[in-house]
């Protein structure tokens, strides 16, 4: 099983405009959960979706673009090679929560 931390640049309405993958598949959850960590530490406004299972991030309350990541699990490669969302459970996402101290612990409310 692999994970992959995938991210998206987003405009003010949603309009998607860049997107990728932090790195390779990654084999815990947990090192996952590191890369967004990681990626999410220069961003001074970082929210979570406990609903969804993403983290928006924006560098001011005010600014046009966003970025949206999350971890995908996928469960086979050889199998389909199709990668499925994953939604980790309850106690990562308070975890994850508690790994980022000076951020917000309400997401931003809905997809821009």
């Amino acid at each position: 099983m692999a994970y992959h931390v995938r991210w998206q640049l987003v405009g003010r309405s949603g309009q998607p405009l860049d997107g990728g993958c932090i790195g390779e598949g990654l084999c815990a959850y947990g090192d996952a959960l590191a890369a967004v960590v990681e990626f999410l530490r220069p961003y001074p406004e970082v929210g979570r979706c406990p609903r969804e299972s993403y983290w928006l991030a924006r560098r001011s309350s005010d600014a046009d673009l966003a970025v949206w990541i999350w971890i995908e699990r996928q469960d086979s490669e050889e199998a389909t090679g199709e990668i499925t969302a994953w939604t980790p459970p309850s106690s990562a996402a308070e975890h994850a929560t508690t790994l980022l101290p000076n951020q917000p612990e309400s997401p931003f409310g809905q997809k821009p």
